[in-house]
């Protein structure tokens, strides 16, 4: 039986009756059942065989709605609009700082799987702390969300102020476990504290037990949103728009801002003077990280990297240009000759002298400030040749900066694409395919190095043409790893097989530029003389479906390096 009754306050409480015995004087505590009844004992419930205070031990009350003097207030239309946006613009930056913080640590981590896995996952993990903290600090009622989202936009700086962390994680640490720290360092306490805005929310927009799945679900979809947007928004317009110190810094003022949105909805604001000392902070830092350091002609993010243009002394005396992608010289110029500063150009066109005049075709993977093209072309200009650069801002660089710019070069052609890509869409062959692409500061793409891709290059070769390839490894010690499973690779696919160090008097355990040369005839490789390196074919050929390289490199980062 199911009978209704109204309490003093006026609010309704349905209840269904079971059997058991009435006792007169006894109490029981549903919920919302806070205040006399009828004069009565507080706490005590109106029977449905009496209307006076006697309480029924058999009963199970089921609430339908909570007492009016308890429940929190209704959650006004433009109330639960201030709460969607404070969800949504707390995912938004969730993953502006995965993302952000990811090409951050790229200069020494890379963007291999090894950086990723490790801010995927301290993002995750922080996500999950922040969101268990959350729900326990909304509960206590003692931290208001506005300082929780106020230290989650200091947090949000770290990042700019501990931009060197990295480096010295790398040096102490190793490579992945400094990629790890630094993540954990530089950017968990600000997701943690982002994490704990969905449980406030939950709470503020939730009136009724009865509705607080739906609310939850609410409050879980916006924030979702707000991350799915941060994601293309981020990856697509942000990046290429602003410096990341400048990116950051505007993620921590738009908390600052949605800080003061959460005291105007929720009350227990943070002092006016708290937030506007801390805007005035982070526009400081936005404005130191535009500008460019004092040796820098031009700083880019792009769409694939971080790319910069620097000028200064090199270990001769002569001037040097360089274009830095990553952290990495991906091109070294002379600026008085335009000639390339790296050793492996000179060594390459020294291996080529043999061959050259067979040498009518060349595809160049990896294009950079498009030095090595610039100087085969000055050296055989009837020599036709194309060159795959992914990034078109890349390319804009080497035409300001860079000799590629200053003379004309009529037999060059530059497509931006993938490599990979293009080799499977062109159909052309080529005397000589050079491959000479890093993503980082030593890492080549897996995907260019495995079995599959080089057998793709194969079928653009012509029956004496070569393969070439600029890779960067020491000759000897504990980072012989990758060099090994390439040399295995290439000999899954070339019956012959050289590799030539650029610099052949330095030490051994030192990485260098190697240069790698094969050919499907073996009559076709160059009879030079010039010492070839120690190393020899070792392990399991890379493939597509395994190819470890950012780990087989990562022992490679404890030697040093022989570029300026």
């Amino acid at each position: 039986m199911t009978t209704s009754t109204r309490l003093d306050g006026g609010a309704r409480v349905r209840v269904r009756s079971r059997r058991g015995s009435w006792t007169k004087g006894s109490r029981c505590r549903p919920l919302s059942a806070t205040r006399p009844c009828g004069g009565g004992t507080p706490g005590t419930m109106v029977g449905p065989r009496s209307r006076s205070c006697s309480t029924y031990s058999g009963l199970r009350p089921e609430v339908g709605v909570t007492d009016s003097t308890s429940a929190p207030p209704r959650p006004t239309g433009s109330r639960r609009l201030g709460l969607f946006l404070l969800a949504f613009g707390s995912g938004f930056a969730v993953l502006t700082i995965e993302i952000a913080g990811t090409r951050l640590i790229a200069p020494v981590f890379g963007l291999s799987a090894v950086p990723w896995t490790a801010v995927i996952g301290v993002i995750l993990a922080a996500l999950a702390v922040g969101s268990h903290l959350g729900g326990r600090l909304a509960d206590g009622g003692k931290v208001p969300l506005s300082w929780v989202l106020v230290a989650a936009a200091i947090t949000a700086a770290l990042p700019i102020v501990g931009s060197g962390l990295p480096w010295v994680a790398r040096d102490f640490l190793g490579f992945i476990p400094g990629a790890l720290a630094s993540a954990v360092i530089l950017f968990a306490p600000a997701v943690l504290c982002l994490g704990a805005v969905v449980p406030y929310l939950v709470q503020a927009d939730t009136r009724s037990l009865e509705n607080v799945g739906r609310r939850a679900g609410d409050v879980s979809a916006v924030a979702t949103a707000g991350s799915i947007a941060g994601t293309f928004m981020t990856g697509f317009v942000l990046l290429p728009a602003f410096p990341l110190p400048v990116l950051l810094a505007i993620t921590a003022i738009a908390l600052l801002a949605l800080a003061a949105l959460s005291g105007v909805i929720l009350g227990k604001g943070v002092p006016p003077h708290v937030t506007g000392l801390a805007a005035i902070v982070m526009s400081v830092l936005a404005y130191a990280g535009s500008q460019r350091p004092p040796d820098a002609l031009a700083r880019r993010q792009t769409l694939y990297s971080a790319v910069s243009v620097t000028e200064r002394v090199g270990r001769d005396g002569r001037m040097v240009r360089a274009l830095w992608q990553n952290g990495g010289s991906s091109s070294l110029e002379y600026l008085d000759t335009g000639d390339p500063a790296h050793e492996y150009v000179d060594v390459s066109g020294l291996l080529l002298e043999p061959v050259i005049e067979r040498v009518q075709s060349m595809l160049v993977l990896g294009g950079a400030a498009l030095s090595l093209p610039a100087a085969f072309s000055r050296w055989r200009p009837d020599m036709s040749i194309d060159v795959v650069e992914i990034d078109p801002v890349v390319t804009e660089l080497a035409e300001q900066y860079f000799a590629y710019g200053r003379d004309d070069y009529p037999n060059i052609r530059v497509v931006h694409d993938d490599a990979r890509v293009h080799l499977h869409n062109s159909n052309q062959r080529y005397d000589l395919i050079y491959l000479d692409i890093f993503d980082h500061l030593l890492t080549v793409p897996w995907t260019m190095v495995t079995v599959e891709a080089l057998t793709e290059m194969t079928d653009h070769l012509e029956a004496d043409g070569l393969f070439m390839a600029n890779v960067l490894s020491p000759l000897a010690g504990p980072g012989l790893g990758f060099i090994e499973r390439f040399q295995a690779t290439l000999q899954e696919v070339f019956p012959a097989v050289v590799i030539y160090p650029a610099t052949p008097n330095s030490d051994a355990e030192v990485t260098q530029n190697l240069v790698v040369v094969a050919a499907l005839d073996a009559q076709a490789l160059p009879d030079v003389d010039w010492p070839r390196a120690g190393t020899g074919a070792a392990g399991r050929p890379l493939t597509d479906a395994w190819a470890p390289v950012e780990y087989l490199q990562a022992k490679v980062f404890l030697a040093g390096l022989t570029w300026d």
